[in-house]
């Protein structure tokens, strides 16, 4: 398996095995429209690809590493590891940085970061604080396996629905997209404004058109979300696990939550 290069909060790495038993057995091409750290993806073998997201410094940095792997790691492992570099690399308006070190510099927040959280403030600018504990940039080796396997994917920047309106027969979609954020206050997780109540509705009308085309999907969600009723009606198939989630501020308030997974075959 290649490693992700990134942190991500909610990522799937810990239920991998459960994805890829439910995975169907053959398919032409994987798609991926809310990509985050690519953890599924990395886990296959290198095969024709499009992973999207909707968060363009992701996209942005994912591009730059496919590029310049050598390059992109040389300078994010150069920088300091002293918190106070941290907030002074996280204050820095990137739009003054190269494209190079506006990777470098995402990567680096996003391993010095608490929890490998994306959050922005009502500007859009990254506001997490630094977290604890062996906190580490990853190898030159785990940047070039990654920047391989990225070479045999279509990396798209975009909303969710126009990745998904690619999908054809004989393509095989994962889907994990952020929970809904239903009479809660957005807090900018993955980027202000990425994925609420109204996006669910029209999530699930692109996810049923892409289906009657022919595409097979797996999608893991919140168990309390509104996607069992219009799905289980079509009759795909539903079943609940339990999801170790690590991202709370306080450690008693972590622990398994129950999540759907859910396949049109």
């Amino acid at each position: 398996m290649t490693t992700p290069i990134i942190r991500w909060a909610g990522s799937k790495r810990p239920i991998l095995n459960v994805l890829q038993a439910a995975m169907p057995a053959k398919f032409r091409r994987y798609i991926e429209p809310f990509a985050g750290s690519g953890a599924l993806y990395l886990s296959l073998a290198p095969c024709p690809a499009i992973l999207g997201d909707a968060n363009s410094s992701l996209v942005a940095t994912y591009r730059s590493v496919r590029a310049f792997p050598h390059a992109v790691w040389r300078e994010v492992s150069a920088m300091p590891t002293e918190p106070d570099y941290y907030y002074y690399l996280r204050d820095l308006d990137e739009a003054t940085l190269s494209k190079r070190s506006q990777a470098a510099r995402f990567i680096y927040l996003n391993r010095f970061c608490f929890n490998g959280v994306y959050r922005t403030n009502r500007a859009g600018r990254f506001n997490v604080p630094r977290g604890r504990g062996r906190l580490h940039i990853p190898s030159e080796e785990e940047f070039c396996a990654f920047a391989r396997h990225l070479r045999h994917a279509d990396l798209v920047q975009d909303d969710f629905e126009p990745v998904l309106q690619q999908a054809r027969s004989g393509d095989f979609v994962y889907m994990d997209p952020p929970y809904s954020t239903s009479g809660k206050r957005d807090r900018g997780e993955y980027g202000r404004d990425s994925f609420r109540d109204r996006d669910l509705v029209r999530f699930i009308d692109a996810t049923l058109a892409a289906s009657d085309r022919g595409a097979k999907i797996l999608i893991s969600y919140s168990s309390s979300s509104a996607l069992h009723e219009p799905l289980s009606a079509r009759g795909w198939n539903i079943r609940s696990l339990l999801v170790h989630r690590n991202v709370a501020g306080f450690c008693g308030h972590r622990g398994k939550a129950e999540e759907l997974l859910v396949t049109n075959y």
